[in-house]
């Protein structure tokens, strides 16, 4: 037992240096400058920035960081009477010289961290009461090595911490489900706040925990602590700044796609105080997977509203083939069990938390990114280890995990830091992925470092950009060698004119090859 923990605490402390190089090197993604400005907004009080689209756990773990550091946010200010949180994290970051920027990036970005290492002690932790010692080991280990959880686990957004969320309350569920009593009922009641205060998307958490105690037991102790919990625990994490919903905000509720059988529902609860902004964001979270959504680009064409085919073929071009192959393998085991009427309470849990997260965003409006199925990732690395209890002990066997688990440190170590950016060996690697995905699928405006470091290994003494995202080039590049370029793909040009550069270097962003940027026609 010794040496496992040895192995463990090994596997974390390289993980834990790796996510901190990350936070260090990576440039400044596309959404991260919002939540600064939010994650400091919610520190001062004033927690009112938009778009408010995540709950508040994010903004309180890391918001002390710039009023710690002292950075100038100037709030009386035409963009902070406008709210938007894109434009003045821009606008506050621009306004520091780039070594005190870059320090804020990198300690606001530390407590993200800490959340793919969580994810990787869970896997270990219920993989080694599932299935035992080295199987526990080896999906710490994928789950450490997974290069999308990597790649992001060191940014300033809820996607990982909301695959750790969702990954703690299913195990917490599990065990509560194994010997119901009232600790493991309080434990489960935590893990979910945890979740529904990372992600508006995992609320439906709330209810599956709210049945599953009402099934279990004790009943009254779970319809008064589970729901208690969970109003005091938001109206806290808002800091107690809450009313009533505005008759205005609940017709809004009909508009977003609450069915007319639960508005009565809507209208009785909406008499409790709620805070301002978790009912803007619940609204503006539901409004988006009612409507189009958020528009994105896939095979070379863009796509907007339902494209069922979109997370199935980022899974097929970003989950790397090892673990494909793992988790395709627990579901020939999870058929096996069905089929022999020895499936249990584990795989019900495990494989329907990849149903749930995988089927809902397949079936939604959110084309952004393979980040937004992060979630089901580490319940399908979870979900191979009952391949490996059934089928791993032979020497052979042993032999394909180990050579498996090499290949997955060699495709996940090649692409890093830019973990972000990979696509697995079936088509060719990173350098073909935007053929078939982009945005934060590859280019999330993250590369600025990157070009400075082939700038300068080049000679290159002068470039002409074309950027996506919002860090700003002096933050990385030499003064005086770059030329920001006018956008050429915004409404109403790109069908007037053809773009005709002048000779020179350019700097283009793989999201503005795409068409992404473009305006449709």
């Amino acid at each position: 037992m010794r040496r496992e923990f040895l192995i463990l605490a090994l596997l974390l402390s390289l993980a834990a240096g790796a996510l901190a190089y990350e936070a260090w090197h990576l440039g400044l993604t596309a959404d991260e400058p919002s939540h600064i400005a939010a994650s400091y907004a919610w520190w001062v009080g004033a927690d009112v920035l938009l778009p408010s689209d995540t709950p508040p756990l994010m903004r309180i773990i890391s918001g002390w960081v710039p009023r710690a550091m002292r950075i100038p946010f100037h709030r009386e200010t035409e963009l902070w009477r406008n709210r938007s949180a894109y434009e003045i994290g821009a606008t506050t970051i621009s306004s520091l010289n780039p070594e005190r920027a870059q320090r804020l990036i990198f300690f606001m970005r530390l407590p993200f961290t800490a959340f793919p290492l969580l994810i990787a002690f869970l896997l270990w932790r219920w993989g080694r009461e599932l299935f035992g010692e080295p199987i526990g080991l080896t999906l710490a280990a994928c789950g450490i090595l997974e290069p999308t959880i990597l790649g992001h686990g060191a940014l300033i957004k809820s996607d990982v911490p909301a695959a750790f969320g969702a990954l703690w309350f299913a195990y917490t569920a599990w065990r509560y489900w194994q010997r119901p009593c009232l600790r493991r009922l309080l434990v489960m009641t935590l893990a979910t706040l945890i979740a529904t205060l990372t992600k508006f998307t995992l609320l439906p958490l709330l209810a599956v925990a709210l049945a599953l105690a009402l099934w279990r037991g004790p009943r009254f102790a779970a319809a008064t602590i589970i729901p208690l919990t969970f109003c005091v625990a938001t109206l806290a994490s808002y800091q107690f700044q809450a009313a009533p919903v505005s008759p205005m905000d609940v017709y809004k509720f009909s508009l977003a796609g609450v069915p007319s059988g639960l508005m009565p529902a809507v209208r009785a609860l909406a008499y409790l105080p709620w805070p301002d902004q978790w009912v803007r964001g619940l609204l503006y979270i539901m409004a988006s997977l009612h409507g189009a959504g958020f528009s994105g680009y896939m095979l070379g064409h863009k796509i907007a509203g339902a494209v069922p085919a979109y997370y199935p073929l980022a899974w097929g071009v970003k989950f790397p083939i090892p673990l494909q192959i793992l988790s395709l393998a627990g579901l020939v085991a999870l058929a096996q069990a069905i089929r022999q009427r020895k499936a249990g309470a584990a795989e019900a849990f495990i494989w329907g938390s990849v149903a749930l997260y995988f089927g809902s965003a397949v079936f939604s409006t959110f084309h952004i990114g393979f980040r937004h199925v992060l979630p089901a990732l580490p319940f399908c690395i979870l979900g191979g280890g009952f391949a490996l209890a059934r089928w791993g002990a032979g020497r052979a066997a042993r032999a394909t995990s180990a050579a498996a688990l090499v290949w997955l440190a060699a495709a996940s170590l090649h692409v890093y830091p830019q973990g972000i950016s990979y696509f697995n060996e079936w088509i060719g690697g990173p350098a073909h992925g935007w053929k078939y995905l982009a945005d934060s699928n590859l280019d999330w405006g993250q590369n600025l470092p990157e070009l400075a470091t082939f700038m300068e290994e080049r000679r290159i003494p002068m470039v002409k950009t074309f950027l996506f995202g919002l860090d700003g080039p002096e933050r990385h590049l030499k003064p005086g060698s770059w030329e920001a370029q006018p956008c050429p793909w915004g409404a109403g040009t790109v069908s007037e004119r053809r773009l005709q550069p002048q000779p020179g270097f350019y700097a283009v962003s793989v999201n503005s090859l795409t068409g992404l940027l473009a305006a449709a026609g």
